[in-house]
């Protein structure tokens, strides 16, 4: 994965990677380098834009409900919404879940929640007719609600998603409305890793999974030789476990985060759980403390210059570099021209090897966030440039070739102005006629 941040340069990781030993140290800046840091805008904006837009395919208003955790008994969800008691048993109340409740009265700590309960509200007093904001069974009746969307920010492990999904699907009217097809569930979320998106998606409701970019992992920003380096070296300066630089390589615990999942995403207001503890928790060894670059999860300490995921000209040659179109990166059709140019160039280049129907690899890929990733696609076909299984044709082909074409010329015109005059020296005497 190519570097979309400078975040080595800040002061505070700087000391964070001061903590390893010598020879680690490369291998711990190159982990780092493989993060994306979201900005708060980038969050706001592409989740805004994913919401309205998968909406227009709902028939119908859609309630929203911000993901956190749920009060449960014996590992099994409270039902989201009250019953009557008597036969049969009705969901019933205008009032749906709180967005933002903390389930233990010791801990009023409130986590992504917020950030996406916030967003929820400004959506529905902006389109008021077509979203809902947690609405209770009586106002799910009454508006006539077609869609159930639980919105998070990061589908990791996906536990707690599935969980907020489950505590709704203990609901008699719930299950009722969605066998008569009278509602859709799914799950929005920014960044969502593989194994998260497959588990959520098995739920009993078939939810649809939308996100904005797939989250990288240690098992997909990195070969499978250097993934495994990445993870032992998690293990080694586990910060929970005896002295961080001291746990045994061969040692295995939960190193690499919840659900083990490796995350190497941070978002502007905080830090999930699923990225690897020795980026967010403190040791406990007094004589050789262990100091997180995220301490207990919270990312205020970088720098805001530091967060964004948008695809920047030097972004977008990065990417062309790293999928082998070295050429092209170097063509004046990329580093002159506006972004959308970059970035149909970016995503031309991408298609020109399998696999090509997989979104999320060509997400992941290229970085470019699902739902333009869709309209470029879009447009590409109608132009003629792809296939409808978005194979490059030739037309296609042309245009990358054209963009190559133009650095050749460049290169061959600046040789020529260059070329200095060399005298000529003989290399052979020949006897005068």
């Amino acid at each position: 994965m190519d570097e979309l941040t400078a975040v080595g340069s800040n002061t505070q990781t700087q000391t964070w990677l001061g903590q390893f030993n010598l020879g680690d140290r490369a291998l711990a800046k190159k982990l780092l380098d493989a993060f994306y840091l979201v900005s708060r805008d980038d969050f706001i904006d592409h989740m805004r834009t994913m919401l309205i837009k998968e909406a227009q395919s709902i028939d119908g208003p859609v309630a929203l409900y911000a993901e956190r955790e749920l009060g449960h008994r014996y590992g099994k969800p409270h039902r989201l919404f009250k019953e009557v008691k008597r036969t049969p048993r009705r969901a019933c109340g205008s009032a749906g879940p709180a967005a933002v409740k903390p389930t233990k009265s010791y801990d009023p700590s409130v986590g992504s929640e917020g950030i996406v309960g916030q967003m929820i509200s400004e959506l529905c007093r902006e389109l008021p007719k077509k979203f809902l904001n947690h609405p209770g069974p009586d106002q799910i009746r009454r508006k006539k609600a077609r869609g159930f969307w639980v919105v998070t920010d990061l589908i990791g492990s996906g536990d707690r998603a599935r969980r907020y999904l489950e505590a709704a699907w203990l609901v008699r009217s719930v299950r009722s409305w969605w066998s008569g097809r009278l509602m859709k569930f799914s799950v929005m979320a920014y960044s969502a890793t593989e194994l998260g998106e497959k588990f959520v998606s098995r739920h009993p409701c078939r939810p649809r999974v939308h996100f904005v970019l797939p989250c990288p992992t240690i098992d997909t920003a990195f070969s499978k030789p250097v993934a495994e380096q990445m993870k032992r070296l998690c293990t080694a300066y586990n910060p929970t476990e005896e002295e961080p630089g001291r746990v045994p390589w061969g040692w295995s615990g939960p190193s690499l985060g919840y659900g083990s999942a490796g995350a190497l995403l941070v978002f502007a207001h905080g830090a999930p759980n699923n990225v690897p503890l020795m980026f967010h928790k403190a040791s406990k060894n007094k004589r050789n403390p262990w100091i997180p670059l995220f301490p207990a999860r919270v990312s205020a300490g970088i720098s805001k210059d530091e967060f964004g995921v948008g695809l920047t000209t030097e972004k977008i040659n990065a990417r062309l570099n790293k999928i082998g179109q070295h050429t092209l990166a170097k063509s004046n059709a990329v580093m002159k021209s506006d972004i959308p140019t970059g970035q149909i160039f970016l995503l031309l280049g991408a298609l020109s090897r399998p696999p090509r129907l997989n979104d999320r690899a060509l997400s992941g890929r290229t970085g470019l966030p699902t739902h333009e990733l869709a309209e470029l696609l879009r447009m590409m076909t109608s132009h003629g440039w792809i296939d409808s299984q978005r194979r490059v044709t030739d037309q296609g082909a042309g245009q990358l070739a054209h963009a190559k074409k133009q650095l050749q010329l460049a290169s061959n015109a600046m040789t020529v102005g260059n070329h200095e005059q060399q005298p000529y020296y003989p290399t052979s005497l020949r006897r005068p006629i």
